[in-house]
């Protein structure tokens, strides 16, 4: 075999090499690609999903803004008037306080989820995946939130009732009522976030 041949042989079985090595590659690119937890999810679903929540999220946020500006406005009021009413300036503060640091609580929560990026379908995933967890974050500052509201607004109700003629049994069944559907609401919504995000962790761990 001449030296021509046998550098054509060799080059030739370089290529095959290369090739191989390329078609090698590219499958376990492929494969790589495949096994992404994004790759096993509707991702035009999840981003409209993640939009929907979105501004879901920011219009309760705006909602809980606009009701603590309201309650410091109510409390200023309450000081301006010439008889102090001591039971509905003490609730109110508190109410105002209270809003005021659950509202930065809250921006604290969604803004992190807010600021990732989701310009490719891993970085939708992450952020949605973020987005669940601060919604069960946000679920659980919602029950401690009622959790401390309440004695504080049966005291006011009692303080009420002392200087009211009416029965005020069916405005403490209204109010606690109430109180309840909200933190049963809470646990539901935190139960609902809690099983979709070990959902997830499946795909992620598959």
């Amino acid at each position: 075999m001449s030296d021509e041949q046998l550098e054509q042989a060799q080059m030739s079985s370089e290529q095959v090499a290369e090739n191989d090595l390329l078609d090698q590659q590219w499958s376990t690119l492929v494969e790589d690609w495949q096994s992404q937890p994004y790759e096993k999810v509707d991702m035009t679903k999840l981003v409209k999903q993640l939009k929907k929540r979105t501004l879901a999220a920011k219009a309760i946020l705006g909602f809980d803004v606009l009701a603590t500006v309201s309650l410091f406005s109510i409390l200023a009021h309450l000081f301006t008037e010439q008889e102090s009413d001591w039971p509905s300036i003490i609730y109110i503060a508190f109410a105002a306080f209270g809003s005021l640091i659950y509202t930065i609580i809250e921006f604290k929560i969604r803004i992190k989820t807010w600021r990732m990026d989701a310009s490719d379908p891993e970085q939708v995933f992450e952020k949605n995946i973020s987005g669940v967890k601060g919604a069960i974050q946000y679920a659980k500052l919602w029950i401690v939130s009622c959790y401390l509201l309440a004695p504080v607004m049966n005291w006011y109700l009692w303080e009420v009732s002392k200087t009211q003629d009416d029965n005020m049994l069916p405005m403490f069944l209204f109010a606690n009522g109430l109180l309840t559907v909200m933190v049963v609401g809470a646990y539901l919504y935190k139960r609902k976030r809690v099983k979709e995000l070990e959902n997830i962790n499946k795909i992620l761990n598959e």
